[in-house]
């Protein structure tokens, strides 16, 4: 499983990509040895017999993925499902992530084509470090409950600012409390989670990672009622929450005409402190809003969530 993982993993124009620079690299430093040994007099040979017969045909390979590899990965997925040990392997639980957002998660119009893929690193990471670090099913119900809260006042404060643009988050201790003063993380100094005189651009980046959140509360919560194999009591609730607030994302984004903010319903409390969710939204903001695929940005938030 593990070659045709990574094969189908090829199917990525960014893999692909990566890899092509990668050979092109071994190719060099194989033609460069191979000079070295026999000479620069078969210079002209050696730079044939690298680029025809070495690098062209595995590039040549690799680029017939990108219609192969999705086959593949569909056909990993579907014999994946059949097993009891699923979340057994990185691989298997990056597998049923991708699975379990395809099948729950329909992202709003605003959302960049790189936001799913970001929604699925997030989930896996957190589902791996839960499954297969030993905490088990229970962390993921933490993590998904903790995600649900945070975009319940998340989406309160831009709730808020629509209403009053006068109105600062910081009166009332909503996760944009202290925002006028971002803590740096790797480097990157998130903007303010919501600010309702901000251009359109950077509120569409928070809006963005608003939806990223509701995202990746409802893929969490299929993880834990899928890798448990009963409903989670409180999944009603959270779906109906995420899909409006990707709902309320497009409107506010778009400049769409729709009723005001009201919450679907009430969440199941998240073990976490109220004093954490502001750092916690800005690493999430930090994260939505870097190039993919941004892994210690990605780290810095599973830490802050998990730790």
């Amino acid at each position: 499983m593990t070659l045709r993982y990574s094969l189908s993993q090829l199917s990525r124009p960014a893999a692909r990509r990566a890899f092509g620079r990668s050979w092109l690299t071994v190719c060099l430093a194989g033609a460069v040895a191979s000079v070295v040994i026999f000479g620069w007099e078969h210079i002209f040979f050696i730079a044939v017999v690298w680029l025809i017969c070495v690098f062209a045909p595995v590039r040549i390979a690799v680029e017939a993925l990108h219609t192969r590899g999705p086959r593949m990965r569909d056909e990993l997925q579907r014999a994946l499902q059949a097993r009891n040990d699923r979340y057994a392997t990185r691989e298997g639980v990056v597998l049923m992530v991708e699975i379990l957002f395809a099948r729950e998660v329909r992202l709003p119009r605003l959302a960049p084509p790189d936001l799913g893929g970001k929604i699925i690193d997030a989930a896996g990471r957190l589902t791996d470090r839960a499954l297969r670090g030993g905490d088990g099913p229970p962390a993921v119900l933490r993590a998904a409950a903790t995600c649900a809260t945070l975009l319940q006042r998340w989406v309160g404060v831009v709730a808020a600012g629509e209403r009053d643009p006068e109105w600062h988050p910081a009166a009332e201790g909503h996760p944009g409390a202290g925002s006028d003063r971002p803590l740096p993380l790797n480097g990157a100094a998130p903007a303010a989670l919501w600010n309702p005189r901000a251009s359109v651009q950077d509120q569409w980046a928070a809006l963005r990672a608003i939806a990223a959140l509701a995202g990746l509360a409802k893929t969490l919560t299929a993880v834990y009622e899928d890798s448990t194999g009963t409903p989670w009591e409180g999944g009603a609730s959270v779906r109906a929450l995420s899909e409006a607030a990707m709902d309320y994302a497009d409107q506010v984004g778009l400049r769409l005409d729709g009723p005001a903010w009201d919450d679907p319903a009430e969440v199941p409390p998240a073990p976490l402190a109220p004093e954490l969710l502001p750092g916690l939204a800005e690493t999430w903001l930090t994260f939505c809003a870097a190039p993919p695929p941004a892994p210690r940005r990605l780290q810095a938030f599973v830490e802050l969530l998990v730790g």
